[in-house]
């Protein structure tokens, strides 16, 4: 088990709008990572399905939460990462789980290669109610694949340096669907180091 203070702050920013069904599960997930400098803050964007209840429930062991109308995923990002302390971010969608030891991996690979900017790892898709469906194999990294073909980080299991982040503003609130993507290619293209 990882000692307090020896590893690095990981803040992880979760959106979410009207995603009760799942939200406590995904919560569950980043609680079970038993990992000591994790920062968990929550984006709501203005729920009326209970999700309020639930983040309520959980506010001693978030560090912030906020439900109000936000201008997108994006924007509900790039707000939550600002309130952010840790030197690896990244965000997981309300309907997204991370498997046990998620963080501790990439911040042991964080850790060892200070120079690597972005990590990321393969990714299994289930069903609502958890019955597993498939593996997605994640490519290692190729710049010119990534700028022509297609996106090879799944972004659920994707985290990065904050210089990284801030070196390209943050995510282009513009964008609805491929926000991760554009946010790649342009870690990319300002010289960020990827790890698969």
């Amino acid at each position: 088990h990882p000692s307090r203070g020896a590893w690095p702050r990981v803040s992880l920013v979760m959106p979410s709008f009207n995603q009760a069904a799942f939200l406590e599960e995904a919560l569950v997930s980043l609680h079970g990572q038993d990992y000591p400098e994790l920062e968990i803050i929550v984006m709501d964007g203005g729920s009326t399905d209970g999700s309020v209840d639930i983040l309520r429930r959980y506010e001693p062991r978030l560090a912030a939460w906020v439900s109000e109308r936000d201008g997108g995923q994006a924007d509900a990002i790039n707000r939550g990462l600002a309130k952010a302390t840790g030197d690896i971010l990244g965000w997981l969608n309300s309907d997204d789980t991370l498997k046990p030891g998620a963080l501790l991996a990439a911040a042991f690979v964080m850790r060892e290669e200070p120079d690597l900017d972005v990590v990321y790892g393969d990714i299994e898709f289930t069903a609502a109610d958890g019955r597993p469906l498939n593996t997605m194999q994640a490519w290692d990294f190729d710049p010119r694949q990534l700028a022509c073909a297609t996106n090879l980080l799944p972004q659920p299991s994707t985290f990065f340096r904050r210089r990284a982040w801030e070196r390209v503003g943050g995510l282009d609130p513009a964008l609805r669907l491929c926000l991760d993507y554009d946010l790649w290619l342009r870690m990319s293209l300002t010289g960020g180091l990827f790890r698969h």
